[in-house]
């Protein structure tokens, strides 16, 4: 054998190790989370309580929330801005996004209110809705 082919060995052999990529696990937590986005676009009047411990599990638990619960719940925002009549807030954690837009109904006077809310991963890491609103609260 010539040296050169003894170091390609070692290296098949670690490609070999690699593990499979579960392919529909993928797919259906990238459906799960459009499917929590798509729910956060509906228009709410009433407030959605939270779930569990108190605490939101998803970004769709925020729709109807006042400004006061949600930095209860996240703290300050990274960043804030307003875009007329509503505010659009942005939560930063280490792997995970949240947007939050606030507006007010169409009553004169009314508070502002969540009505959009969107937890997304940012980089390449793999996350789930969940796991971005988990790791976002701890931090809050």
């Amino acid at each position: 054998m010539r040296p050169f082919s003894l170091l390609l060995i070692p290296l098949l052999a670690a490609c070999a190790q690699e593990p499979a990529v579960d392919r529909h696990a993928v797919l259906r937590d990238v459906l799960e989370s459009y499917r929590n986005n798509i729910a956060g676009m509906q228009p709410t009047t009433a407030p959605v309580l939270p779930q569990l411990d108190g605490t939101p599990q998803s970004a769709t638990q925020l729709l109807g929330q006042s400004p006061d619960a949600v930095r209860r719940w996240l703290g300050e925002p990274r960043l804030r801005r307003n875009e007329g009549n509503a505010q659009v807030w942005l939560y930063q954690g280490q792997f995970c996004n949240l947007d939050v837009v606030m507006d007010r109904d169409d009553t004169a006077g009314s508070p502002l209110r969540v009505s959009y809310a969107a937890a997304r991963a940012s980089g390449t890491e793999r996350r789930t809705e969940a796991a971005c609103m988990s790791e976002l609260l701890r931090r809050g």
